[in-house]
């Protein structure tokens, strides 16, 4: 899984203006070129019910894939709390169940 192979995928990132996961991972989508929609939680309650009810999470940011899986946009374990290499590798694995 790659940068591109994401594009032809509807992506929605859930965040909020206030989260620098947020913007970081927004960030990394323009630079890669891959379009994606955005819900603020803050802004949108049913946004926040439906990551809570998907997730059972309300943390941030999150990324929907084509209405269906959740994945995370931020990594606790990592020193920068984010890890392009998990990243697309949860994408992979939501994508393929894998």
């Amino acid at each position: 899984m790659d940068w591109p192979d994401l594009k032809p995928h509807k992506l929605v990132i859930y965040s909020t203006v206030w989260c620098g996961d947020c913007r970081r991972l927004k960030g990394v989508f323009e630079e890669n070129g891959v379009d994606f929609e955005e819900r603020d939680i803050d802004a949108d309650p049913e946004a926040a019910a439906l990551l809570k009810t998907r997730t059972g999470r309300g943390a941030i940011p999150y990324v929907e894939i084509n209405g269906q899986a959740f994945v995370r946009g931020w990594h606790d374990e990592d020193p920068m709390r984010w890890n392009e290499m998990t990243f697309l590798s949860e994408i992979d694995e939501a994508l393929t169940g894998n």
